[in-house]
């Protein structure tokens, strides 16, 4: 495989450098080059491919970047122009502004001259934007790339605006061989060549300010924040709660390497094929793995995992009906304690993408009903038995205390024909029982209903709740979040008792 990749370094450069020599000895047509260079590429995928099978391999599958993962629940990944899964342009203009429309301006241009004139440097540019363009439609991470493309054709549209008004570069007089007045003349005599007067040049300015500058510097009058705001104001930052909680983490748990001053050391990298050898002293924490890098870098702690890893079953973690089984997870991973926060439990936050990424759906736990009021059909969010069960939920909202639900309400409901062929749920009669066992009761004599046990709010549970005996809530943040009318600690800390080492 070395000797194979030695090869394809050397040749491919070679093959380029003769095609450039080609180019340039033979007065070839200009289009002839990016075609040449696209047929040397598919040739050279060809040659690759019966030469080291493992390398095209690695390298049809590093193409995975552009494929469109539109059902994932995580938002980096997603479609820039997708967004949950539909059409916007709200975050390429929240990211880029006018630039974004301006930079696709800018490659038209680009491919004509490259047609006309055929040239390299531009040439380049283009291919660079083109491809860093597609991965970032792909998937919005790439945005942080293609900024810097959008950057440079955004200024070179505005220089071929300038340059088109009579901006274009004086020649150089020295100022000691002309007068005054030559120089004067001298510079009507450019105007009149470029055919532009100082209005037109003053007229293309202003124009580049606005169009360019002044969306990102704002405001604008739809009230859009621009680019700089959105900039100063980063919306994935840890809050307050959550830097205070991994400050209590670093300062009152057990160091996992044994010495504080770890965090700064260099380690030695394990041998090829082997695994870093952790201490017994070591132990993982396990977050949501979008907070990875927080408990690395503020609470100087071991995650589970993080956005470079992935989540490496937190899902089916917090998703777990049973507390065996959330147990199991927590040992194979050799984790000790389990922070979680609001957004974790909330249907609008990230208990979706819990439920996605654990191999089901957010309609496994909750649904929007619809109730006749009246003339009027409202919707009701009502939660689902699986919702209280699920192990984030027992213990951000309950803190892993038992639960004994004062009253069980059972709802039976028809389904009827939505927009799109999309059913919706009607609600036809709602009953309250004072006892669990009495809405079972009730379900059981009810066959060939639709029914289902229900609560409305995420703190009140319809079904009773097992206390989680191996875990205790050791930390909660001062910073809270209203639920309803309660407020709750927006981040808790929780240590499992069973934990054993990381391996």
């Amino acid at each position: 495989m070395a000797l194979a990749s030695l090869v394809i370094a050397i040749l491919v450069p070679i093959a380029l450098a003769v095609l450039s020599r080609f180019m340039h000895v033979r007065d070839v047509k200009p289009l002839f080059y990016p075609v040449a260079v696209l047929g040397l590429g598919l040739v050279g995928l060809l040659v690759v491919r019966l030469v080291s099978p493992s390398i095209f391999q690695s390298m049809v599958g590093s193409l995975g970047i552009f494929r469109w993962p539109m059902g994932t629940t995580v938002h980096e990944m997603q479609p820039i122009l997708y967004p949950g899964g539909n059409f916007s342009w709200l975050i390429v203009w929240l990211n880029f502004n006018t630039s974004f429309f301006l930079s696709f301006i800018c490659m038209g241009i680009l491919i004509y001259q490259i047609v006309k004139r055929g040239e390299a440097g531009k040439t380049l540019l283009f291919v660079w934007s083109f491809v860093m363009l597609l991965a970032m439609l792909s998937m919005r991470r790439f945005a942080y790339y293609y900024v810097v493309n959008a950057a440079l054709l955004t200024g070179y549209l505005a220089w071929l605006v300038l340059e088109f008004a009579g901006f274009k570069k004086a020649s150089a007089v020295p100022v000691a061989e002309v007068s005054r007045k030559a120089k004067k003349k001298a510079q009507r005599e450019r105007q009149r060549k470029l055919g532009r007067s100082p209005a037109v040049m003053v007229v293309a300015a202003v124009v580049v300010l606005l169009v360019v500058f002044y969306p990102n510097i704002g405001p604008l009058p739809d009230g859009t924040k621009p680019a700089l705001a959105v900039a100063e104001n980063p919306q994935y930052e840890p809050s307050d709660a959550w830097c205070e909680t991994l400050d209590w983490v670093r300062e009152n748990t057990p160091e996992p390497f044994g010495n504080p001053d770890f965090y700064y050391e260099l380690y030695e990298s394990p041998p090829a094929g082997e695994h870093y050898k952790y201490p017994e002293s070591a132990y993982g924490v396990v977050a949501w793995w979008d907070y990875g890098y927080w408990v690395t870098r503020i609470g100087r702690r071991v995650p589970t995992s993080n956005p470079g890893t992935g989540q490496l079953g937190e899902a089916f973690l917090f998703a777990a009906q049973d507390v065996a089984s959330a147990s199991k997870i927590m040992d194979s991973a050799g984790s000790k304690y389990v922070i979680v926060d609001f957004p974790m439990v909330m249907p609008v936050g990230k208990f979706h993408a819990v439920a996605t990424l654990s191999g089901g759906s957010m309609y496994d736990f909750f649904d929007i009903f619809y109730e006749v009021r009246g003339t009027q059909m409202v919707p009701v969010l009502l939660f689902y038995p699986e919702y209280y069960r699920s192990f984030v939920v027992r213990l951000y909202n309950f803190d892993g205390r038992e639960v004994v639900p004062g009253s069980t309400t059972v709802v039976s409901y028809r389904e009827m024909p939505g927009p799109g062929g999309v059913a919706y749920k009607v609600i036809t009669s709602s009953q309250s029982f004072k006892t669990y066992g009495e809405a079972l009761d009730n379900i059981s004599a009810r066959k060939g209903e639709k029914v289902k046990i229900v609560g409305n709010h995420p703190l009140v549970s319809p079904v009773p709740l097992e206390p989680l005996k191996d875990y205790r809530m050791v930390y909660r943040s001062k910073n809270s979040m209203m639920v309803g009318e309660k407020a709750v600690a927006e981040v808790k800390v929780f240590e499992y008792a069973g934990s054993k080492s990381l391996d």
